[in-house]
């Protein structure tokens, strides 16, 4: 099986007990790898209605047909669960050097199930695998484990890990996976899980090679891909030079950057976030993933005040709407004491800035009580408040419940920012309106990336306010696009490149299998359909398919699209087209043809 291992490695922490499966090739040849494989194991494994953070569900790490190959941009893997953040499907990527080696280590996919009765890490080290001991990690945060697991394995350069840190432990409804330090499996839950299960990491060493079925052709590939990579504005310039902060500066300028807990399009402040003012004080050099010729990573350093010294890879983007947008802290190094933090305890900063926001605004109202003031801008108080968070202390424990559980617990429902369950990443769809569409049907929640149909307002493809139907369309194929994009698993940063042409070029050359872009485009429905099927059976209808209350009733307050809402009657209108495009009846669920059509059987 060219690509692939065919093997996956099943671990059951209740027993204890680690054991081999094969995996067909009609399986793979469906569902791709990564994000689709574990849409069919969640699926078919995972019964319904279960909690989330029980020993019935299981994390499922999965790679695809290009992970640990150089193909550009190809290292990232995918967890798939049952999120205890929305109650329903799940997936999360990650980067960095963890990926290649689960591919190298001879799996397409590790499933952990059930849950210990200690803390334990498990140890892969190609065909030996051990579950051991980690009572002397439990509490240490994401650097401390991964540092003290490497020493103890006695091999700091080949072995990568993935871990957990406090707030997975303690079980944050949003903590996150960590691996490499700065990369994280960051949405939707995935640490909670993990912590539930009383797992604090994954080490992994491999030395296996990708077998592939035309080898001369593949290095030739390489050549061609290399050629897009440096010829694209993307690749070439905007994520090497500025990173995702690039994106501060056109968010401020279109206005759809949200500030003061998505009131605002504009922050006053955002010059000191953009990437001329990072480079001058923080930023030292660039940092990519395996096999990344267009590092968007950036490392840093403090070089004054109360955290010089303190190193970091970042802040993205997304951290810097959720906390400097947000929660309006206007101070770069105080915004990376925080980022520093996040990392660290083992939270997802996007769902962490909405939270503390969330709070700031509830205590204004008069409905969040706290034995200290939470306002917007203070950045001791956010401090304070993620570390008791990651450790549900006092008003921690509440806030550690995310955004919608805090809501309903206060009487605060039409001030939740969310969808499923989920707080949204940094782009308004009251200025950008292809993001109103596409938060509403993201199977995940609030996810910016399962279409990111972002760039198809800011490029003009479409108009910004227009709500016409014309962008259901692209939006659904990009959301197929990115689905196989998912399972292969190549990162999201190489979406002007790798359009359906190259995608069947990069899975025919590496597995041989000879699929035609039809039934690629198939492969990518199949995986959302089945997505959304999972989400149907745990009740999930066309209720679930909306936005927050502000941005139907309360218009944009500054800037560029001040005034600006998102029209209820045309966002129904675009639902309805996106069902029918989809095959979908009404209420959101597939309909039988559409399930036969795409080879789905229960």
């Amino acid at each position: 099986m060219y690509g692939y291992t065919g093997k996956i490695l099943r671990v059951n922490l209740t027993k204890l007990k680690v054991a081999e499966e094969e995996l067909s090739e009609e399986i793979l040849k469906l569902y791709i790898g990564g994000k689709g494989l574990g849409a069919k194991i969640l699926y078919d494994e995972v019964e319904p209605n279960i909690d989330p953070l029980s020993p019935e569900n299981k994390l499922i790490f999965s790679v695809g047909p290009v992970n640990g190959t150089n193909i550009p941009l190809s290292s990232r893997y995918c967890v798939t669960f049952k999120s205890p953040l929305t109650g329903g499907y799940a997936e999360s990527l990650s980067g960095g050097h963890f990926p290649p080696r689960i591919k190298w280590a001879g799996y397409d996919a590790i499933i952990i199930e059930g849950r210990s009765e200690k803390p334990v890490y498990l140890w892969i080290d190609d065909d030996k695998v051990e579950i051991k001991d980690a009572s002397h990690l439990w509490g240490r945060d994401t650097f401390e484990t991964e540092d003290m697991i490497k020493e103890e394995l006695g091999d700091t350069k080949n072995i990568k890990v993935a871990c957990i840190g406090p707030a997975g432990e303690n079980l944050v409804r949003y903590a996150c996976i960590c691996n490499d330090y700065w990369r994280q499996a960051g949405r939707c839950g995935a640490g909670a899980v993990m912590g539930s299960k009383k797992l604090k990491a994954i080490a992994i060493r491999g030395t296996k090679e990708v077998e592939l079925a035309d080898v001369d052709a593949y290095r030739e590939l390489i050549k061609e891909i290399m050629k897009k990579v440096k010829e694209d504005p993307l690749t070439s310039e905007a994520y090497p030079k500025r990173g995702t902060p690039g994106m501060v500066i056109s968010a401020n300028t279109m206005g759809f950057f949200p500030t003061r807990h998505w009131h605002k399009g504009v922050f006053e402040k955002y010059e000191e976030f953009i990437p001329d003012t990072l480079w001058k004080r923080l930023w030292t050099k660039s940092k990519g993933c395996y096999a990344c010729p267009s590092p968007c990573g950036k490392l840093g350093e403090i070089k004054e005040g109360p955290y010089a010294g303190l190193k970091i890879e970042g802040p993205e983007y997304e951290t810097i709407f959720s906390f400097a947008g947000l929660c309006e802290i206007d101070k770069l190094e105080d915004l990376v004491k925080i980022n520093d933090l996040c990392d660290r305890l083992g939270m997802d900063t996007i769902s962490a800035g909405n939270v503390v926001a969330f709070a700031m605004e509830a205590y204004e109202t008069g409905k969040l009580k706290t034995s200290f003031p939470i306002r917007f801008g203070d950045s001791e108080v956010v401090i304070k408040l993620l570390e008791m968070i990651a450790k549900r202390q006092d008003v921690g424990d509440l806030l550690a419940e995310g955004v919608k559980r805090i809501s309903e617990k206060l009487g605060l429902e039409g001030k939740a920012i969310h969808v499923k369950g989920l707080e949204p990443a940094g782009y308004d769809p009251r200025a950008l309106r292809s993001m109103a569409l596409a938060f509403a049907v993201s199977t995940r929640g609030a996810c910016h990336l399962r279409a990111c149909a972002y760039a198809l307002d800011i490029s003009g493809k479409v108009d910004r306010f227009s709500e016409s139907l014309d962008r259901v369309a692209l939006i659904k194929d990009w959301e197929d696009r990115f689905a196989v994009m998912d399972s292969m698993v190549l990162c999201r940063f190489g979406r002007t490149i790798y359009d359906w042409d190259m995608l069947t070029k990069i899975y025919n050359t590496i597995t041989g299998l000879n699929i035609s872009v039809e039934e690629l485009k198939k492969a990518g429905e199949r995986i959302i359909t089945l997505a959304r099927m999972f989400n149907v059976r745990e009740g999930f209808t066309r209720k679930e398919d909306t936005l927050p209350p502000r941005f139907f009733k309360e218009p944009l307050e500054n800037g560029p699209a001040k005034g600006q809402i998102v029209t209820r009657e045309r966002f129904e209108k675009l639902l309805d087209k996106y069902y029918k495009l989809r095959g979908w009846d009404a209420e959101g669920k597939p309909l039988p043809e559409k399930l036969s059509e795409l080879k789905i059987t229960e």
